[in-house]
């Protein structure tokens, strides 16, 4: 989150509900750029490592990785860009909660 998407190298996962959000592991895979440029095949590396994962929150993310992971069913999400991550991910399942309980009203 604290990062370019191209640029990470590792992803912190966590788990989050209502009693609060848990740091759960991390994921390391090759950096999607390479000489200020993506590679196809370092995109499908990232997106492997990410399995199971449905939301990545980035500092930033080109169209082309964001499309990416869209059609592999992980949403990107730079709304957070600088915020510490706990806080972000809490905005985010509050948010989905909120979207949730509005569905079901």
């Amino acid at each position: 989150m604290n990062q370019h998407f191209g640029h990470a190298t590792e992803f912190q996962v966590f788990e989050v509900d209502a009693t609060g959000v848990r740091f759960a592991f991390h994921r390391r895979c090759d950096n999607y750029c390479v000489d200020g440029g993506g590679e196809e095949d370092r995109l499908e590396r990232v997106i492997a490592a990410l399995d199971g994962i449905d939301t990545v929150l980035v500092a930033k993310i080109g169209d082309c990785p964001r499309e990416g992971l869209a059609a592999a069913g992980i949403t990107a999400r730079d709304s957070w860009a600088q915020d510490y991550i706990e806080p972000a991910i809490l905005s985010l399942y509050r948010e989905r909660m909120a979207q949730k309980q509005a569905i079901t009203a």
